[in-house]
């Protein structure tokens, strides 16, 4: 109600107020006419808005104390009014509007609650904060009110429409907090702790709620009308859903994560998961997942490594001695998503991750068995199974967020360093040196094992990656990154050497590539790449040469000859070796295409069925037998004692006869230009292991004329310097050459030319008749050593000393005086 004769002894900004207040019945708020002069009055004089908010704060402190609700909401649309109006001096009565705030929150009248909720979102809007941490009083007002909307945001009430609408409230308010400027001062934190919580109060009753609400979020298919409510705050809206409340309070989630501040985007993920500790969420990593998926989308690009680092932070101080928790398990399962999803995240530290998920992957390890294959991560129910299969993911995911040229290269380089390949390390890590921690309580094979399964994902990833997309993104990996690893060929152990077979397999293999990468390919072993050439003929030794059949053949008949010899430990073993022998050569003359060779191993097949002596565990069809399962077929040949017809094992008597299979080679018209007139005396020599290295080594530095096309013949042209040198960015300029500088670009080029095809030999050069070098034309190998004498003496006879220009390679400028 209106002041009447006791107005009459106030001063003029008391009256100006006075007069808003209605007279007349049925009025329900603020007289224009005089609002309108009101704010005038503080707009001329700034001075008087303190005065004003004083005099509010008393009137709005006594009309909530007698129950004068039509008062004190007009008084809350004044100073509301006023706020719009002045907010440029707003730092002049902000202490007095969040104690006006205060006292109207304190009735239980929802509706009031409401307008002075409406009060404080418009001065959330116009607060810089720069009194926060300033001003102690009005920072513990103004922290005091962040409390009390949180708890109104997590209200229980016995009318659940009431409930809605306080929750619907308190979530508004926080928002208007998240976006003010208040948010960017010292009290972040204390902020933070207060609004986070209320927040995910809101979003974990219904866990699939959130997943769900996010993918339609994603497709822009929410309810229109939900969406206007969250968009603006009205007191007039009474009517409330759980869903309004659930986007609401989703929406504010991600508002909280679009901040650019790292130390702010920190304190909310502590807060977070502080929040997830206290409620005991973490068995519910479904909840976990789609919460941290939010989070990951809402943040800047340039800020995702944050969140990465933190749930890896998280995960390093969990004490590694006890069982899993369900929080580690949580976690574990989240960096899988983050790692394996597409959402692109800038910053990272892809060596230190990769190094802190290894040892978070032996510290799980010891406490296994095992590693299974990753598909069955989902059914297990050992945590640390599930904890290292979910980790050997995020390891294969770094191989699809690539952010520099040899990012892949560095990943594989890594893990292979940690498969402690040399003697040394293994006999320093049984000691328990620091330095070869990694296999600490974990026996070698069984760290292997593990390791070659990260590489196999990060090699299966890269691929995967190289398809789809372009050239530009692509992580090129050379062939000799696996020079170091090629003694895992002969691993004592024999799952490790047929999971380093799977990897190499799958690395070199790129038969579902499209067809115009494959010419750039890096796995493709050039021939005239010295480290590729290297790695190939390190791989023969180690494989003792069995990949190519020329040098396989000796190999293979060593084996029939010990088998023959009743060498091995039991009859099933002799006859599974006899079998896999037969179903090599069908091979080879399926490839090869040799009629003859086919029809004679299938008739000592199948005189060897006829006989009994063919091995129960091998199938007659080379693709159609598992050899991944290498445990149980070990065990079956160790558990095979009697024939199909319950009879004692015989011993095999029908063997391969080596003549006649090496007879029918070569008659083959590829063999004999491979191997020359040598090659039935290759075919037939008796092989020596000791003998391999030698024999490869010196064929390391040959290749074959016929393998090298006409494009890629190497000849000797004139290049500007500059561009010689390891660079190809194609960024130099190019420099013209002249007497001065031609010294050194012949002689450079000729360098180059001769260390990238430094693995050619006498063949090549003599069938290259004639190198052209500009005009003058280099003729055959005869007058070689002729022609390099009279070059070498045409290039000292070049000097600088006569030359008129100022620009020489030679003598560059900074070397002159």
């Amino acid at each position: 109600m209106a002041c009447t004769g006791v107005c009459k002894g106030w001063i003029k900004h008391a009256t100006l107020i006075n007069n808003c207040y209605p007279i007349n019945p049925g009025e329900t708020g603020p007289r224009s006419s005089e609002l309108s002069y009101l704010v005038f009055y503080a707009n001329s004089k700034p001075a008087k808005l303190t005065k004003c908010g004083v005099y509010l704060e008393k009137r709005v402190f006594t009309d909530v104390k007698k129950r004068r609700k039509q008062d004190t909401e007009v008084s809350l649309q004044i100073i509301k009014a006023l706020l719009e109006a002045c907010h440029n001096n707003l730092n002049l009565f902000s202490k007095n509007i969040v104690k006006i705030i205060t006292s109207s929150l304190s009735t239980s009248d929802i509706d009031l609650v409401a307008c002075a909720t409406s009060v404080f979102i418009t001065f959330c809007g116009y607060y810089d904060g720069s009194t926060l941490g300033v001003d102690t009083e009005f920072t513990e007002i103004y922290e005091s009110l962040i409390e009390l909307f949180a708890k109104y945001a997590t209200i229980k009430e016995s009318d659940i429409n009431d409930e809605r609408r306080y929750r619907f409230i308190g979530i508004h308010a926080l928002q208007s907090a998240l976006t003010s400027g208040a948010l960017h001062t010292a009290s972040a934190k204390v902020q933070l702790d207060l609004i986070i919580p209320a927040i995910l109060h809101n979003l974990i009753d219904d866990p699939d709620k959130l997943d769900a609400l996010h993918k339609a979020d994603n497709k822009n298919i929410v309810n229109s009308d939900t969406a206007k409510k969250s968009r603006r705050f009205s007191v007039n809206v009474t009517t409330i859903s759980a869903e309004d409340i659930t986007y609401l309070a989703y929406n504010c989630l991600k508002q909280l994560f679009q901040l650019n501040n790292p130390s702010y985007i920190t304190c909310s993920l502590e807060s977070s998961f502080n929040f997830l500790d206290n409620v005991t969420t973490w068995t519910s990593s479904n909840f976990t997942i789609s919460l941290i998926s939010v989070i990951l989308s809402s943040l800047k690009q340039q800020c995702r490594h944050i969140l990465v680092d933190y749930i890896i932070q998280q995960l390093e101080a969990l004490p590694s001695s006890q069982s899993p928790t369900p929080k580690k398990v949580s976690l574990v399962k989240t960096l899988s998503f983050i790692f394996t999803d597409d959402t692109p995240i800038v910053g990272l530290s892809i060596l230190e991750i990769l190094d802190c998920l290894l040892r978070l992957l032996l510290s799980s390890l010891k406490n296994t068995d095992g590693i299974n294959d990753c598909e069955n991560a989902a059914d297990s129910n050992e945590s640390d199974l599930l904890i290292c299969q979910q980790l050997i993911s995020c390891i294969g995911g770094l191989a699809t967020h690539i952010y520099y040229a040899n990012q892949v290269c560095d990943i594989i380089e890594y893990i292979i360093q940690q498969l402690h390949i040399h003697p040394e390390q293994t006999e320093f890590s049984q000691l328990g040196s620091s330095n070869s921690s990694i296999i600490e309580g974990v026996p070698l094979s069984e760290l292997r094992k593990t390791l070659l399964k990260c590489l196999d994902i990060v090699v299966k990833n890269n691929k995967e990656t190289e398809i789809r997309h372009s050239e530009i993104t692509r992580c090129e990996v050379p062939v000799e990154v696996f020079h170091s690893s090629i003694d895992l060929c002969v691993d004592e152990d024999l799952d490790v050497r047929v999971a380093y077979a799977k990897v190499l397999a799958k690395f070199l293999d790129n038969g579902n590539m499209p067809r115009e990468l494959k010419d750039s390919d890096p796995t493709q072993l050039t021939y005239f790449n010295k480290p590729a050439i290297y790695f190939l003929n390190s791989l023969h030794v180690s494989l003792y040469q069995t990949d190519q059949i020329i040098r396989g053949i000796p190999v293979v008949f060593k084996l029939q000859s010990d088998a023959k010899d009743e060498k091995l430990d039991s009859f099933a073993q002799q006859r599974g070796l006899a079998s896999v022998i037969l179903l090599y050569f069908r091979d080879i003359a399926s490839v090869l295409d040799i009629p003859k060779l086919h029809e004679y191993i299938d008739g000592v097949q199948s005189e060897r069925m006829d006989k009994r002596q063919w091995s129960t565990y091998m199938n007659a069809i080379s693709s159609e037998n598992n050899i991944n399962d290498t445990t149980n077929i070990l065990k079956s040949f160790d558990d095979e004692i009697h024939d199909e017809n319950n009879s004692p094992l015989q011993p095999v008597d029908v063997w391969l006869d080596r003549k006649i299979i090496v007879s029918m080679l070569c008659q083959h018209k590829e063999l004999m230009e491979i191997g020359g007139k040598d090659l039935e005396i290759r075919l037939m020599t008796e092989w020596k292991p000791d003998e391999g290295f030698e024999s490869v080594k010196k064929e390391g530095y040959r290749i074959r004329s016929s393998r090298i096309l006409e494009n890629d013949k190497p000849r000797i042209t004139v290049t500007p310097f500059l561009m010689s040198l390891e660079d190809s960015s194609g960024d130099l300029p190019k420099q013209s050459i002249k007497v001065e500088n031609l010294k050194d670009a012949l002689a450079v080029q000729v360098i180059n030319d001769s260390s990238e095809h430094d693995t050619s030999v006498a063949s090549d050069i003599e069938s290259l008749n004639m190198v052209p070098i500009n005009n003058v034309v280099k003729k055959k190998k005869s007058k070689t050593n002729h022609k390099k004498s009279d070059v070498n003496a045409f290039l000292h006879s070049l000097g600088t000393k006569n030359a008129s220009s100022t620009t020489s390679l030679v003598n560059p400028p900074y070397q002159r005086s």
